[in-house]
């Protein structure tokens, strides 16, 4: 009992567990759902600045274009004009300029822009445009700026303007030289590290800088040239994380409390249906039929099998299948077999007085094999019904004798009481022939599934016969069970089969219509009280 309160515990947490495994899921995909939207976002205004950033040095080569078809010199008053007229095209542009050797020689701005001192080139890209930072106009000191030159003619940018368009307040923004890690232009909160950690410096990607506590998408315009970054502050997922939980976190709960429900529910179910079962034992509601088992090479009613059936409270009648696998759960199997040698007692105390060498088989649960109480319930019945009266066949299936060790004690001390053991459903497991090497059986049954196809074309039609041939090679008895025409008792009388059971020799019935049935269908003197027979001689030959 301590046990089933110990599972019910364990359940009820693992319940609660699962229950809350939906909300977490939800906070999880929330914050998944939050992360991917501001990703999305933060490309597509790094798309859009570098965009901007091409249009820009898409407008260099127009004017180199220009200048050259139209044939004028550079610094003559038709060029001039020309150049004027590409600097007021674009907002971003402050002048366009012509330069040789490094410097400027004249500019769409006046004389003031020809005092402009370039410096070293910074960087050139692979289509030919280099580039110049930090460059400083007379009057205007504080500012820096850019110049882009190709063959000669230059533009004077003030890279600022390039990402102010884009400027929000939760948005950090930023074009940088990626050559020397130096911002060219900047908008919010902007760490030098984010110019080289983390990604090789020709790479474009995404990363989480915890230590400031942004998102930065990183994108390179060209290899060795300018690039850009977008960033928002984690604390922006976070206020999107909890809009989604809106939604996510009752979601989540909702399916929380339907686990929890279901597990309450198949809890309930289980302590109700364990209460029944016990209900059902001590009121009396389980009772025992018994189907005839014959001797094949006579046609006489050698025994039978005991059959555990439940009589429900409603009135309808519950098979074992139904029952004995939750009884094992419940840890009330040892109950059940108790009262099923007590209903044979029952039952058949004075049959066994008439007819002392009738065998009955009674089944056995898997759990039964593990445990010693079973050979001393079994004793307490041939107590009961008195010494030598009855000879009793306890049927065992594969699925008991997985645990090796005890199960053979088990065996062994039933074996002790002169009691035979059958393994029943035999070739329906995958470890029969490592069992019967294992243990010692007396005899084998040949499950119905075999006996149905064996007058047939079908696969599994020799399979029988081959158990049949295994079994005498081991000096084992064999019963057939499922026997339901006459061609198939013949078939295996012809086989060297003993035993036979099914719907061809008699249902299952109840004791007092088994005592009227064995009169009818054996010799006189039949089951007169026997000496046990060494294992592998068949009881019939004895009888």
């Amino acid at each position: 009992m301590k046990n089933r309160y110990q599972i019910a515990a364990l359940l009820l947490l693992a319940a609660a567990i699962l229950a809350c495994v939906p909300v977490l899921y939800s906070l999880h995909q929330a914050r998944k759902q939050a992360i991917r939207e501001k990703y999305v976002l933060l490309d597509d205004v790094s798309a859009s600045i570098s965009r901007q950033v091409g249009s820009t040095i898409d407008v260099i080569e127009r004017l180199r274009a220009e200048m050259r078809s139209s044939g004028d010199a550079p610094c003559s008053p038709a060029g001039l004009l020309r150049m004027q007229r590409f600097g007021i095209s674009s907002q971003i542009v402050k002048s366009t300029l012509y330069l040789e050797q490094g410097k400027v020689i004249c500019s769409s701005g006046g004389l003031l822009m020809q005092q402009i001192v370039l410096g070293p080139q910074t960087s050139r890209a692979l289509d030919g445009v280099r580039v110049y930072t930090q460059v400083q106009v007379p009057g205007l000191p504080g500012r820096e700026y850019v110049v882009l030159e190709k063959d000669g003619y230059a533009l004077l940018i003030y890279p600022d303007g390039l990402i102010a368009p884009f400027a929000r307040p939760d948005l950090s923004l930023a074009l940088f030289n990626s050559v020397d890690g130096r911002y060219t232009a900047r908008h919010g909160a902007l760490p030098q590290r984010w110019t080289t950690a983390t990604m090789d410096k020709d790479n474009d990607g995404h990363f989480t800088d915890t230590e400031s506590g942004y998102l930065v998408v990183r994108r390179l315009l060209r290899p060795g040239g300018t690039g850009v970054i977008v960033a928002t502050p984690l604390a922006a997922i976070n206020a999107r994380m909890a809009q989604f939980a809106h939604w996510f976190i009752p979601i989540g709960i909702i399916a929380g409390l339907a686990v929890l429900g279901m597990a309450l529910v198949m809890i309930r179910r289980q302590w109700s249906t364990r209460a029944e079962l016990l209900r059902a034992i001590n009121k009396g509601h389980f009772f025992l039929m018994y189907q005839p088992v014959f001797c094949l090479q006579d046609d006489t009613c050698i025994g039978a099998e005991a059959l555990l059936r439940w009589q429900h409270e409603d009135g309808t009648v519950v098979p074992p299948d139904r029952f004995i696998p939750f009884a094992e759960d419940a840890g009330l199997i040892q109950l059940v077999t108790r009262r099923v040698l007590e209903l044979v007692v029952k039952d058949l105390s004075g049959f066994f007085r008439q007819y002392p060498g009738f065998r009955l088989g009674v089944n056995l649960s898997p759990r039964d094999l593990q445990s010693m109480d079973t050979p001393q319930l079994l004793a307490d019945m041939q107590r009961a019904i008195g010494p030598g009266n009855g000879r009793f066949v306890v049927e065992a299936t594969e699925r008991g004798l997985l645990e090796e060790a005890s199960a053979q004690d088990v065996v062994a001390a039933i074996h002790a009481l002169g009691i035979e053991i059958a393994i029943d459903d035999f070739g329906t497991g995958y470890s029969s022939l490592a069992y019967l090497t294992t243990y010692r059986f007396d005899i084998l049954k040949v499950d119905k599934s075999f006996t149905s196809t064996a007058c047939t074309e079908a696969v599994t039609s020799q399979v029988a016969t081959h158990i049949i041939e295994l079994a005498r090679s081991l000096g084992m008895q064999t019963l057939v069970e499922g026997i339901e025409t006459q061609e198939q008792a013949d078939f295996f009388r012809n086989k060297g089969v003993i035993y036979g059971q099914g719907y061809f020799f008699g249902r299952p019935m109840r004791a007092a219509e088994l005592s009227a049935f064995v009169p009818l269908h054996t010799h006189p003197e039949q089951h007169a009280g026997t000496t046990t027979q060494p294992r592998g001689r068949p009881a019939a030959a004895l009888d």
